[in-house]
């Protein structure tokens, strides 16, 4: 009898390990594959994760947004919705931030960072552009070029379902980076 439990605790506990990880590649997924897509400028920074390998660490230019256009109960460290139009540009950008998950709109789910006298910064979960390890420096450098004041035509793509977000791909001046890396190591 008290085999019968050890091995049904066991197995319970081998099922757990192996589902978390496939739920979590499977919210990707299905994100990747029904998700609605949004462009977004970015702004740049710099990148190792020890776990995950070498990445582009990336800043969202609407990562700043003004008081009149966020929910005045929120507070540091809370989570919270970001509504989503596109521009005339066709860039995705905050319409307004609230503590009220919105119904038929998109939105990202995000927590509010610094909040000052006049705007308050959003930690967007689409911080980091995961790459292949002897790629990512060089895709660093273009990734700076690209997203400095006098340049800035780097921008994220990202696939957001139910307020989840992926980022499909990183575009510097128009192109994927990985096309423009390939591009460089052949000359």
């Amino acid at each position: 009898m008290k085999n019968k439990i050890i091995i049904s605790v066991f197995s319970c506990l081998v099922l757990l390990q192996i589902a978390t990880p496939l739920s979590m590649i499977m919210k990707r997924e299905s994100t990747l594959k029904e998700g609605t897509l949004f462009r977004f400028k970015t702004a740049p920074v710099d990148p190792f994760d020890a776990f995950r390998g070498r990445y582009v660490a990336l800043q969202i230019e609407e990562s700043r947004v003004s008081l009149n256009k966020v929910s005045p109960e929120l507070e540091h460290g809370q989570n919270a919705y970001a509504h989503i139009v596109v521009d005339k540009d066709g860039f995705a950008k905050i319409s307004q931030v609230t503590a009220l998950k919105p119904k038929g709109a998109p939105y990202l789910s995000v927590r509010i960072g610094y909040k000052g006298t006049k705007d308050m910064t959003i930690d967007f979960p689409i911080d980091r552009y995961y790459m292949e390890e002897n790629a990512a420096p060089r895709a660093e450098k273009l990734y700076r070029r690209h997203s400095r004041q006098d340049a800035k035509d780097a921008y994220v793509t990202v696939k957001i379902k139910d307020g989840f977000g992926v980022i499909e791909g990183l575009y510097v001046a128009g192109q994927k980076i990985e096309d423009l890396i390939k591009a460089q190591g052949k000359r």
